[in-house]
């Protein structure tokens, strides 16, 4: 049977750089369910070792595994972990599933919209997790990435999960750029001003240069479960167009709101089974 060569995942020795990557992605979960190796994580010479390559290689293959949300640097060592890409599915609350299954086609709308890239996020511990996303064909754009974990306190989505209550304030404000808020108080009179508006707006104040908008989606019962939105170029994302934006973007966590909202509250005793379920399967 022919094997179809593409570019870079050519074969060296017979192992294509896809096949190397796979590699490292089943150490990585091998490590992630040893409760000790776990804490040193998976360090790039025994990548190395493991795949019999150059240490730089297996260097590159950790970055492009990074790069896409698979693998993450381990806190506390020079290691590195499972990524939430992998996990994407495992820790999800049934509401937060329900937004996952259900955002898509309003995220593909508000593209169409707005001309920027979409996405959906929950929070995930210090961090908002980024589950769903839909690229813009604009040669200019900003991806959010799918199972990417950015910042709480200096993202759009992420201060949208601090304003609504579905994560707590970060105990470090680090500073990003020159515009990051790093005063608590400053940030709680600002997420006071989220709420007020309805949306969040990051004013290039994780990258430079960058814009995003997001906001609050919600479950039958009222409560937030997450959001949407935007991200986007700031010569795009103008001041005399934020408004605009913004109107494009509450308008799809309205109508996503409304359409989890048919499908009814969700029950604690449904989430509590759901929830012994993955944690079983898990390892």
């Amino acid at each position: 049977m022919e094997r179809l060569l593409l570019g870079r995942d050519a074969p060296v020795n017979g192992v294509t750089s896809l096949e190397r990557g796979l590699q490292i992605l089943n150490l990585l979960i091998e490590v992630e369910g040893d409760v000790v190796r776990r804490t040193r994580g998976v360090a790039i010479q025994q990548v190395a070792n493991e795949l019999g390559v150059h240490k730089s290689t297996a260097s590159r293959l950790m970055r492009s595994l990074v790069a896409q949300g698979f693998a993450v640097p381990n806190a506390g060592s020079r290691g590195f972990r499972l990524g939430p890409a992998v996990r994407v599915h495992q820790s999800l609350t049934m509401d937060e599933r329900s937004l996952r299954e259900l955002a898509h086609p309003f995220l593909e709308q508000l593209v169409l919209a707005t001309g920027e890239c979409a996405h959906a996020a929950v929070a995930s511990g210090a961090w908002a997790l980024v589950i769903d996303d839909v690229e813009t064909n604009q040669p200019l754009r900003v991806v959010a990435g799918r199972g990417r974990r950015v910042p709480l306190h200096c993202t759009s989505a992420g201060k949208c999960l601090l304003a609504y209550g579905l994560a707590s304030m970060p105990h470090e404000l680090t500073g990003r750029t020159s515009r990051t808020i790093t005063n608590p108080d400053m940030l709680r009179l600002h997420l006071a001003e989220i709420v007020a508006r309805g949306y969040a707006l990051d004013d290039e104040e994780n990258d430079p240069g960058v814009r995003c908008i997001s906001a609050p989606v919600f479950n039958a019962l009222g409560e937030a479960i997450g959001c949407v939105g935007i991200d986007g170029p700031l010569v795009r994302i103008s001041d005399s167009r934020i408004e605009e934006l913004a109107g494009h973007v509450t308008t799809a966590a309205k109508r996503l709101s409304d359409t989890i909202a048919e499908r009814g509250p969700t029950s604690a005793s449904e989430a509590d089974e759901e929830d012994t379920t993955v944690a079983m399967a898990s390892p």
